[in-house]
């Protein structure tokens, strides 16, 4: 039966990408106008994976996938599906546009997080009274600037992908800041899914295990209730590689903490877990998943 994938779409974003890359080109998608839809098809079952973007090498967090987690996770009957594995998409972002010369653009489409990752792009080449207008997407950037026809006075920033979806020119390549800029995304699904171009012995050859997991802590009536949680990690070996907060929306100034360290739930991980319940309001864990190969 054919792998059913739900993502951010539409066809030729950056998540579509990840997409291609977790599980080649022979499978079903099912592009989503938001995040949130992503996380109800999983949960409906109408698919049996969603790709959604997760945090970004220079923007950090994407706060809508954090918040989602958060509220489909934490006070709540936990969902059944769990972060079955991640994957990693270098960002090279094109200048798509019909125009003969860039002084003749009036307006720019992108997505709201794009613009500061071409800052200097932006600074240079663009004059300063051209119109920025966000959008969805990306893709759909590219799928805008193709609406409006050859008349040259439109630009998207896009990915090369979209530049091929919807036959535009590509005026200037890879014009990102950073040339090290990567977005990761996360896999959910009920299932831990074969990396597309390998096998199953290939697979057990990976080493390194993420294991993600979420906590609220009562820290007005115990002070240092944060410490006391991260020194467990610290007293068991087990090697934090990230530590993030959102508001938990249970009450003002009450966090949810996102914490992701290397180790599978067994040893020190599950030893560490199992000391700090006694500290945690909420105490859930979104998965454990094998670390990409692109990471490294």
């Amino acid at each position: 039966m054919t792998i059913k994938v739900a993502f951010l779409g539409p066809e030729g974003t950056y998540t579509h990408q990840a997409v291609i890359q977790q599980f080649g080109n022979d499978v079903t998608i099912l592009p989503q106008k938001a995040i949130s839809d992503c996380f109800k098809c999983i949960d409906s079952k109408q698919v049996d994976y969603a790709v959604v973007p997760f945090e970004n090498s220079t923007n950090g967090q994407v706060v809508f996938t954090y918040d989602l987690l958060r509220d489909w996770f934490i006070n709540t009957t936990e969902p059944e599906f769990k972060v079955v594995a991640e994957q990693f998409v270098s960002i090279h972002h094109n200048f798509l546009t019909y125009a003969k010369d860039i002084g003749s653009i009036k307006t720019i489409y992108s997505h709201p997080q794009v613009w500061t990752q071409v800052s200097k792009f932006l600074s240079e080449k663009v004059k300063a009274d051209v119109v920025k207008i966000d959008v969805g997407s990306t893709s759909k950037a590219a799928e805008i600037v193709k609406s409006e026809g050859s008349d040259g006075t439109s630009a998207a920033i896009s990915s090369k992908m979209s530049a091929d979806l919807y036959e535009l020119p590509i005026m200037y390549e890879s014009i990102e800041d950073n040339v090290s800029n990567t977005t990761r995304f996360l896999v959910l699904g009920y299932n831990k899914p074969l990396q597309h171009g390998t096998n199953e012995e290939e697979e057990e050859e990976e080493e390194d295990i993420v294991t993600s997991v979420m906590f609220t802590l009562n820290n007005s009536e115990n002070p240092g209730a944060l410490c006391d949680v991260l020194v467990r990690f610290k007293s068991n070996g087990v090697n934090l590689i990230s530590i993030n907060s959102r508001p938990s929306h249970v009450k003002p100034w009450q966090y949810v903490f996102f914490v992701e360290m290397i180790g599978d739930l067994q040893d020190g991980v599950n030893t560490s877990l199992e000391q700090i319940k006694p500290n945690c309001l909420e105490l859930v864990v979104l998965g454990s998943f094998k670390r990409s190969w692109r990471y490294y």
